[in-house]
């Protein structure tokens, strides 16, 4: 299946053997993960167009060439006018070509979409939302509230904790990624359950935060998160693979600033981090997770159409009162209630497996996966050093500062060596 039509920011990146070039990693057969890129994706020191794979490239698509304006002398009324219209041109042409379902969080991004598919086909839209035990329960009543006032029906697809851990080695398969959260996990679940009742294509709205300054401390948090994972996984990687690093510049830049390509150099920085988040955390969950289930998903906030007016418009429209979206929450005004409309931007990735109903599953899962034999393939970490922090972690409050950290850490080990296993299993592609 396809993922998104147009936008640059929508395009996850392709792979690229010495044969050929393919969406998914798999099609390649590569023989296994290469240890030095594993030290490097653990220390955010991976460059946009390598891979974890040996033998593999990532070929990333252009980023769009637009930066914000310094200020404007169009009234801001006017600005969400064309902010509006920019969105409910791609929501129409999204309409128009048959998708009239929507993933519907509660969230103001996704209760536009809603409104808008309802007013473009009244009486066809069918809201699908998730219901798990860390989906924010204002959002959820959010939710039931955007369905009521638009007059669609709303399926309300229950997601068990326990099959989160059950559903994580086929999540990561699918995303071809480490991934860090079980909200991960439970957009593959999400996207299978949407098919087996019927979903083909849906509007999501994934991208909204990146182009519409949705947070704007989100780089400084970043930046933090960044700092606490490069201190964590120096903590179980083998010393060799830490000092490789360490003389590199990589091992010390931010993510984002990782090796422009050819004429993206002067990318403004939130260009550059808008295409780290959204290819390396938001949008595998969200593409690769449907794409397996063979359903798709459509980013109208990443359409280009919109993308560029919002990248454009002046920040001191979108960020007020340490809020952000101001603009296009006074945009939506006539479509969206105010509870969802000025509602506050709840944290993307604040639950661990601490925290969790099944706590001690996700822990055996992780026992089960961090050992020396699955370990040792990956040749860069240190089993011992993995052993002790998992076992540290178990002792944990859920509400302890660095437990958000060490599970990302623990799911990011857990992914690749599932990556690793999963590729020597599979038989090697003969074009590859």
């Amino acid at each position: 299946m396809s993922h998104a039509p147009g936008g640059l920011l929508a395009t996850l990146p392709r792979y690229q053997s010495s044969a050929r070039l393919e969406s998914s990693v798999w099609r390649l057969g590569p023989p296994g993960l290469e240890p030095e890129a594993v030290a490097a994706l653990l220390r955010h020191a991976l460059p946009p167009g390598a891979s974890v794979f040996r033998g593999v490239y990532r070929v990333p698509g252009p980023l769009p060439r637009v930066r914000r304006a310094t200020g404007s002398d169009t009234p801001e009324d006017r600005l969400a006018e064309l902010l509006l219209a920019a969105l409910a041109r791609g929501v129409r042409e999204h309409v128009t070509a048959g998708t009239v379902d929507v993933s519907l969080s509660g969230g103001v991004d996704s209760a536009a979409l809603c409104a808008m598919a309802a007013r473009q086909a009244p009486g066809r839209v069918l809201a699908w939302t998730m219901n798990v035990h860390f989906a924010d329960a204002a959002e959820r009543r959010n939710a039931r509230a955007v369905a009521d006032a638009t007059g669609v029906e709303l399926v309300d697809i229950a997601i068990p904790d326990a099959v989160l851990p059950e559903l994580f080695e086929r999540a990561v398969l699918s995303q071809e990624t480490a991934i860090l959260n079980a909200r991960a996990v439970a957009s593959f679940a999400f996207y299978a359950e949407a098919r087996r009742q019927g979903a083909s294509t849906l509007l999501s709205g994934a991208g909204a935060d990146e182009v519409l300054m949705g947070n704007p401390e989100a780089r400084v948090q970043a930046a933090a998160r960044v700092t606490e994972d490069r201190r964590m996984a120096r903590a179980v990687l083998h010393p060799w693979a830490v000092d490789n690093l360490g003389v590199d510049q990589r091992a010390h830049a931010l993510p984002w600033d990782l090796e422009a390509g050819p004429g993206e150099e002067d990318h403004p920085e939130e260009v550059r981090y808008a295409a780290w988040v959204l290819r390396e955390l938001v949008l595998p969950p969200e593409l690769r997770s449907a794409a397996t289930q063979g359903l798709s998903v459509r980013t109208p906030y990443l359409d280009t159409g919109f993308a560029e007016v919002a990248l454009g418009l002046p920040s001191a429209v979108l960020a007020r009162q340490g809020a952000g979206k101001w603009l296009f929450r006074h945009a939506v005004r006539s479509l969206v209630p105010d509870e969802v409309r000025l509602a506050r931007k709840t944290p993307r990735y604040a639950h661990t497996a601490l925290s969790s109903p099944v706590r001690e599953r996700w822990l055996a899962l992780y026992r089960e996966w961090l050992t020396p034999a699955r370990l040792a393939p990956l040749q860069v970490v240190d089993p011992v050093a993995t052993r002790g922090a998992l076992e540290r972690y178990a002792r944990l409050a859920p509400e302890a500062h660095e437990a958000s950290a060490m599970d990302r850490l623990l799911m990011r080990l857990c992914s690749l060596a599932m990556l690793h296993a999963h590729a020597l299993a599979r038989p090697p592609c003969p074009e590859s």
